[in-house]
């Protein structure tokens, strides 16, 4: 059956940046060709898709709303509750809607409490502490380095640069001071898993099916070292690149699997989310985090797998969208994703 689904999203465009702004301010939020992009492939299904934007818009048309479901793609603007002001409209008003919850996304984009859940479940997470300022560095020497200094509650590695590996104490010094006055909030800090990287989408909520393993690549090299996925990686589209399936043996691929299901399950995700690994010199995997709120952009790791197992784009997201009616006992479509791994597809990530 048909739906009449409403669409929740953040413009670029809503977010200018200011002459304070870190340079990488709106880095999560969305362009029109992503939001229209995700509005085709519902109504390929037949679906009738009411665009209504940001949170402010939804507030202003929410006794009017008029639809089924809402898939929402909204990352907020500020405070690090920003990603569950709309889930938490919606919930108030009894609108049923497409992913993660209030509580699932306010711990998961604080990569610190979403660390607390994995290491509370078993799920392999790189040694870590928090830095309020750049005096609190008691455990730095405990952990070792080199470490790796991130922001705690922003996403598209946003605060990102070559410099956030730092091997001494001065650099971590600096490092911690860039985050507390740019982006005004503490330090995540971390040991640096020097290997290769990976992600894992996930979709689904009785039982979470994991999708085939994405290898990141830098400057074309799969083990990438040292290096990291840092803010110019997503302005220069030259840097990264995806490789679907990974040319990993098939007993790593199963691990990873196994554990993006396991964190996925371990913050309560639903309907879809993507899960980020480092694996260390010596075939260790370690979550890096979890993202509910994964880019659906169409050079983005939720285009590419589907092609990989015999799908398309289109019915992944009609498969998503049919989740979360199928949680709501809402009756949808049946969109089967097909399986097939032996196909290798490279493309560059924005």
């Amino acid at each position: 059956m048909t739906k009449i689904v409403g669409l929740t999203y953040d413009l670029k465009s809503d977010r200018p940046l200011k002459n304070d702004d870190p340079i990488d301010a709106n880095a999560e939020l969305d362009t029109i060709e992503t939001v229209d992009y995700i509005a085709g492939a519902l109504q390929s299904a037949g679906h009738t898709v009411k665009k209504i934007g940001h949170a402010k818009n939804l507030i202003s048309q929410i006794e009017h709303l008029d639809v089924d479901i809402v898939f929402n793609i909204c990352e907020g603007h500020f405070g690090r509750n920003r990603e569950s002001q709309v889930p938490l409209i919606l919930e108030m008003y009894g609108v049923p809607f497409v992913g993660a919850d209030a509580l699932c996304l306010g711990i998961t984009l604080d990569k610190v409490m979403a660390k607390k859940c994995f290491i509370a479940d078993g799920v392999p997470t790189p040694p870590f502490f928090v830095a309020e300022n750049s005096k609190d560095l008691k455990q730095a020497k405990k952990i070792g380095f080199p470490l790796i200094v991130k922001t705690r509650y922003e996403g598209t590695s946003k605060g990102l640069t070559e410099q956030s590996r730092v091997m001494d104490m001065a650099n971590l010094t600096r490092q911690i001071d860039i985050i507390n006055k740019k982006y005004k909030q503490s330090s995540l800090v971390e040991k640096f898993i020097k290997g290769t990287e990976f992600t894992v989408p996930v979709i689904g909520n009785e039982n979470p099916e994991p999708m085939p393993v994405v290898q990141i690549t830098m400057r074309g090299r799969t083990n990438m070292g040292n290096e990291f996925f840092t803010y110019d990686c997503v302005v220069d589209t030259e840097i990264i690149e995806y490789v679907c399936p990974a040319k990993i043996s098939k007993k790593l691929s199963v691990k990873l699997q196994d554990l993006a299901v396991k964190a996925y399950k371990s913050v309560d995700c639903r309907d879809m989310g993507r899960v980020d690994f480092r694996v260390d010199e010596k075939g260790n995997p370690f979550v890096l985090e979890i993202n509910p709120l994964p880019s659906l952009a169409k050079k983005d790791v939720f285009n590419q797998f589907p092609y990989v197992m015999g799908s398309t784009y289109q019915a992944m997201i009609n498969r998503i969208l049919n989740c979360a009616l199928q949680r709501y006992g809402i009756k949808g479509n049946a969109v089967p994703l097909k399986k097939r791994d032996q196909t290798v597809l490279q493309t560059t990530v924005l």
